[in-house]
């Protein structure tokens, strides 16, 4: 039997490829001898990282023309500026220069030039189609796999909800069975969205949903139920190291996640405001913890957290750090799942933005502090018993965020805290959920 693994991943999210990562390692484990491939944003990362044939979810120029060695034609050569997201063409002499500099002509042209381009984004989406179509032949399941897949926030309706909607569509008519495992929705806002969604959920074989509020946002909003299955990274095989000696409380390795939510590099609605100022409290704590006695982690999960923690140490540099708390610092840029979880393996007490920095370090059984940009997070910590340690991103500040800190310290070192029986109880859930999977593989009658 052929699976493709899809989602809107392959943009080094260490938190999505962790998802993947589960959910091929527990497919080959539940259907023995299954062929699986990857459908993902850059396909080329998916069949790197796991070794899988995989096929873009949207058009890539790379992919289906790949680059040569040719030099471009002149019209098109870029000056070398040292950086490509600010490259220029050089500007075109000639014919065509002196017809844009006639009056009315030049707009006249502009707006044909859009019109050709439309046409040509139509074109290739067109044939993209075809070769979608021509690729899920073969594939018995289409199986999108978890993570926030139900979101209009990034890229409006045509982003998220249009691919969804053509692949659910052109897998129906290859006549390829189709299965939404453990997704979670929202922000979620325009009707076109809603509609898009329906269309799709409609035509599936099955739906999961990651927690509660994501099934019923989809059932108010669209109509659509299914059951609550866990966050599919609950299910990564990953083997901590051997537990190591009690230590002092002087001693703990606090391993701190930064987020650019309202980074103007970053998110989709930027606010310069809110993000100095949740940089500021989070700096504000890491000076905490350094005070503390603490040995302090700045760790990401996707390359533009980077950004942000650049702007937490440059904080604490101006603050003149002595030198032995810039010893007790330290900074763990992760390329690969393994490399992520080892971070976490080693840290105490994990202080997250993002969500899967929350899920995975749960996982290895570590305390988790939450600063929570939407509910997700908010609902898995108070579902593990952390409930009282978690703050919204818009309404906390240093002191609450300290206090919340040395309270889960405490809670910690005197071993009141067991998230044992909620794992056990995760990891249940979703060996039911592949054993569901694994029966819509079988003859349908």
């Amino acid at each position: 039997m052929k699976i493709g693994v899809f989602g809107h991943y392959g943009n080094r999210n260490l938190g999505d490829e962790s998802i993947i990562e589960a959910m091929i390692s527990n497919l080959r484990s539940h259907i023995p001898g299954c062929d699986i491939v990857c459908l993902s944003i850059d396909p080329d990362d998916s069949r790197r990282r796991h070794q899988v044939d995989a096929f873009p979810i949207r058009y890539r120029h790379d992919f289906f023309h790949p680059p040569t060695n040719a030099a471009p034609a002149p019209e098109t050569r870029q000056q070398d500026t040292g950086n490509p997201d600010t490259a220029s063409p050089v500007p075109a002499t000639g014919l065509k220069s002196r017809i844009k500099a006639v009056p009315v002509l030049g707009p006249a042209l502009k707006g044909l030039a859009g019109g050709l381009d439309t046409l040509r984004l139509v074109r290739q989406e067109v044939a993209f189609l075809q070769a979608a179509k021509r690729y899920l032949a073969d594939i018995d399941l289409l199986l999108v796999t978890g993570s926030n897949q139900f979101l209009d926030n990034f890229g409006g309706s045509w982003g998220f909800p249009y691919t969804l909607l053509k692949w659910t569509l052109l897998a129906r008519a290859s006549g390829t069975r189709v299965a939404f495992a453990s997704i979670g929705a929202g922000p979620l806002t325009r009707p076109l969205s809603y509609r898009m969604l329906r269309m799709a959920l409609k035509r599936a074989d099955f739906v999961s949903f990651r927690d509660q509020g994501s099934r019923e946002l989809i059932r108010d909003r669209v109509g659509i139920d299914g059951p609550v299955y866990p966050d599919i990274a609950h299910s990564l095989r990953y083997e901590p190291a051997p537990a190591r000696r009690p230590v002092e409380e002087s001693e703990l390795t606090i391993a701190v996640n930064p987020m650019p939510v309202y980074d103007r590099r970053y998110w989709h609605l930027p606010d310069d405001v809110r993000y100095a100022s949740y940089v500021h409290n989070l700096a504000g704590l890491c000076r905490v913890i350094l005070q503390d006695g603490h040995r302090l982690v700045l760790f990401s999960t996707q390359k533009r957290d980077e950004d942000v923690i650049d702007d937490i140490l440059e904080i604490l540099g101006r603050e003149n750090s002595d030198q032995d708390s810039q010893a007790r610092t330290s900074i763990a840029r992760s390329s690969e799942v393994p490399e992520l979880m080892a971070t976490l393996d080693q840290a105490d007490i994990v202080v997250a933005t993002r969500f899967h920095a929350t899920v995975l370090p749960l996982q290895l059984g570590k305390p988790v502090l939450g600063i929570c940009y939407y509910r997700k997070a908010a609902e898995l910590l108070d579902d593990v018993g952390l409930g009282e340690f978690h703050v919204a991103i818009d309404s906390f500040d240093t002191p609450l965020l300290t206090g919340k800190l040395r309270n889960l310290i405490r809670r910690y070192q005197d071993g009141s805290i067991d998230l044992h029986p909620q794992l056990v109880r995760y990891r249940d859930e979703l060996d039911e959920q592949y054993r569901i999977i694994a029966t819509l593989l079988q003859p349908q009658a």
